[in-house]
């Protein structure tokens, strides 16, 4: 029989309904599903067989032998599984629930729960120095508890987009957010978080830095060559931890410069600086780092990867920015995209283990700051305590 892609779309569209309401999937094991009728209270199986596929036991598909809306959901439900609820880093953030206060003392109590349309807070205090607050970290304006931002930021910073991370927060947790929201806890995450972070010397770092620079695209920003903005990134060689992110509007000398006299304040002093010969680089070196006296930092510049060059490692890191990007497809305003980028940093460097060290890249450069299972909250809350004390 002969189906349009029309009504393909149809039962697409049916399917992701079953999906996005509650208890309409009941998943038996990785072979066996049922799937509840939209039109009556019977259930139908949905069960792969071996070599033969899917197959499920409504009248759609035993008579007229077509996929239907009941194995796609059945698709969808697992890709979902294999995407989200299955990831071992989201169930981590999830379990974990250790309370203390800010005074250090982990004797807490719950006080009650504050009630608003987009959902439940917690409310605790401290018997110790009677301390009160609500679990929403360090975001003084959020009205959903730290267990769903933090899911928020970890399915974010994953390469899910903002709008499927909202999706996944109605579907398996309950509350209504917008992508907007998500969009916020992430700019307010790297204003929260990047000072704290920055003031934290990487001792081990090797002194070979490599930096260079990347379009990006920034909607609502007009310049010469249309909405498109130049991020600078610059990486140590060896611990690949990621030093500095700017974004300006052009690639000139006092572009430049900003990178460098960022490092300079988060790092030592280097042993050398690698580019790619950029006029900017050249002319910001002589400015920042060149020193009649002393041992003097390298300028080596070098070509492209493509050439066998010399600045493969932060290359190599503007590619992976570059598809996280994709996913964002774009950013709004230069300020916005500074943040958003600082917050991918912090991510990049403290959260997430580099797949050829094997750990973070703050911890191979020696900032071990011990987070635990629930890195982005107990980063936050670190982050927190900075901010008061200073």
């Amino acid at each position: 029989m002969v189906i349009n892609r029309k009504q393909i779309q149809m039962r697409e569209l049916k399917a992701l309904t079953i999906v996005g309401q509650p208890e309409q999937i009941k998943r038996i094991n990785a072979v066996n599903y049922k799937v509840k009728s939209q039109s009556s209270d019977s259930w139908y199986d949905v069960v792969h067989e071996y070599k033969k596929g899917w197959k499920c036991s409504c009248p759609d598909h035993t008579f007229r032998h077509l996929e239907c809306k009941h194995i796609m959901s059945v698709y969808i439900s697992k890709e979902l599984r294999s995407k989200i609820v299955n990831n071992n880093d989201v169930k981590e953030i999830e379990s974990s629930n250790q309370l203390s206060c800010k005074c250090g003392s982990v004797n807490v109590i719950k006080i009650g729960i504050r009630h608003n349309k987009s959902g439940n807070i917690q409310r605790f205090k401290c018997k110790e120095c009677n301390h009160k607050w609500s679990d929403n970290l360090g975001f003084a304006k959020a009205k959903v508890d730290s267990k769903i931002i933090t899911v928020a930021l970890d399915l974010y910073f994953k390469g899910i987009s903002l709008r499927k991370v909202a999706d996944h927060i109605k579907l398996f947790h309950g509350i209504s957010i917008s992508n907007v929201a998500v969009l916020g806890w992430i700019r307010k995450f790297g204003e929260v978080v990047a000072p704290y972070v920055d003031s934290l010397i990487p001792k081990d770092v090797s002194g070979v830095y490599h930096v260079d620079e990347m379009v990006v695209h920034v909607r609502k920003e007009q310049i010469d060559k249309g909405h498109y903005q130049w991020l600078w990134n610059m990486m140590d060689n060896t611990t690949k931890f990621w030093i500095s992110s700017k974004v300006s509007q052009r690639r000139e000398v006092e572009d430049a410069r900003v990178v460098f006299q960022d490092a300079k304040r988060k790092t030592p002093k280097p042993i050398a600086i690698v580019h790619d010969g950029l006029h900017s680089y050249n002319e910001a070196y002589w400015k920042e780092y060149y020193e009649m006296e002393g041992k003097r930092v390298q300028n080596i510049r070098s070509i492209s990867v493509r050439h066998n060059g010399l600045n493969q490692t932060v290359e190599r890191l503007n590619g992976i920015f570059r598809d996280r990007e994709v996913v964002m497809r774009g950013m709004d305003h230069k300020e916005s995209a500074q943040k958003l980028i600082d917050a991918y940093r912090i991510h990049y460097n403290f959260i997430r283990n580099h797949g050829s060290i094997g750990k973070t890249p703050a911890e191979q450069a020696g900032i071990n700051l011990e987070l635990g299972e629930n890195k982005i909250k107990n980063l936050i809350k670190l982050a927190s305590i900075h901010h008061e004390k200073n």
